[in-house]
């Protein structure tokens, strides 16, 4: 499965007519990767948990059902020529503790069950290439956070680790994606939430690290091109820009048309004590109320890094590509701004307000 550069890309010839489930498909990144999958012509059959309800098409079968129970994985995966991986739990806290062992457990099940000859992509993310307080990491880079101690980024490392221990007896390649922005994202996924929380005006200072962004739509195109083009048993990053919280919150009030009424330049960061104390106070108010809560220690811990990443191995190997940050910021809002609240109230227009000169512009619905 490869081919020189000029020939990269993600080919309807390819995928009309072939069969391929989607573990996970009506997630965020599931539910792109079929879009992705459908529009080339593909046979599509997905495996979930209840969420919110999948587009109908006649080439798409979907059912409901667990990714560590080994026959409703046999049966989903039966005929497939590629399988993509990219169910599991995500957060933290006390509440995502207890559920973190399903990423391996998924990796597991689906490798003792995956129909010979079929291709696996695993989805596992740029959290396990690793972070640090600025350096740019690659595949081959050294994981430098083997005693954090966040449960996300630990289970994404070991059910990858799992993966490329059978990649001598199984056909299946690892992408690694940075953080997912766009639209379509009924959830609303981690990062979506994040999105709306600024556009309320409920999040004031950033936190001080810095993440990868990325939008969702690319990295469904990316797992397409590495079930086409991927080195079996090698990991490829599906990454974006590398950019601090400051400068991401910067971003979504210019897709808003938004501006701060004071500290313009979305700094200072928020301490590190400040950025501990939320996370204990979200903890506690989660044992409190028995809800999860957005902001954790795990967060906290999570966030003070700075989880930048190259996709220049993706970008060379199979022709992966982005678009600018500035659209998939815009075409998030417009999407998000369709369906629920994404203005300031009360208290919070004193340093969130309208930027009169700034016109967000319309959704993108491109897939």
């Amino acid at each position: 499965m490869t081919a020189s550069v000029e020939t990269l890309h993600s080919t309807e010839s390819f995928w009309s007519g072939c069969r391929a489930c989607v573990l996970g498909g009506n997630g965020f990144l599931g539910r792109h990767i079929v879009a992705a999958l459908l529009a080339r012509g593909a046979r599509v059959r997905t495996l979930s948990l209840p969420g919110p309800p999948d587009d109908s098409h006649p080439e798409l079968e979907t059912r409901t059902g667990d990714v560590t129970d080994r026959a409703a994985v046999r049966d989903a995966m039966a005929g497939a020529r590629v399988v993509f991986l990219a169910a599991g739990p995500v957060g933290g806290g006390r509440h995502a503790a207890g559920v973190m062992n399903a990423h391996t457990a998924a990796v597991d099940c689906v490798l003792d069950e995956l129909p010979t000859n079929a291709r696996l992509v695993l989805t596992s993310s740029v959290v396990a290439v690793g972070a640090g307080h600025g350096a740019v990491l690659t595949e081959d880079s050294v994981f430098p956070n083997s005693n954090l101690k966040v449960g996300y980024v630990r289970a994404k490392r070991a059910a990858e680790d799992r993966a490329l221990a059978a990649a001598r007896r199984r056909d299946l390649v690892v992408v690694n994606p940075g953080y997912l922005f766009g639209p379509n994202d009924p959830g609303p996924s981690v990062m979506g939430r994040l999105c709306v929380r600024f556009w309320r005006g409920n999040l004031l200072l950033p936190p001080p690290g810095g993440i990868n962004v990325v939008d969702v739509r690319d990295v469904a195109v990316g797992h397409l091109l590495a079930a086409e083009h991927g080195a079996a048993g090698r990991r490829y990053i599906l990454g974006g820009a590398n950019v601090t919280f400051a400068e991401l919150f910067a971003g979504l009030a210019r897709a808003a048309g938004l501006r701060r009424a004071v500290l313009p330049g979305f700094r200072p960061a928020l301490p590190g004590p400040a950025l501990w104390l939320l996370g204990a106070l979200g903890e506690l108010g989660a044992r409190v109320t028995g809800k999860p809560s957005d902001v954790s220690l795990e967060l906290a811990r999570l966030f003070r890094l700075k989880w930048f990443a190259s996709s220049a191995r993706a970008e060379a190997e199979l022709g992966f590509r982005v678009r600018p940050l500035a659209d998939t910021l815009a075409d998030a809002f417009a999407w998000h701004a369709g369906r629920t609240r994404v203005a300031p109230r009360g208290l919070n227009r004193l340093w969130l307000r309208t930027d009169r000169s700034a016109v967000p512009r319309g959704p993108d619905v491109a897939v």
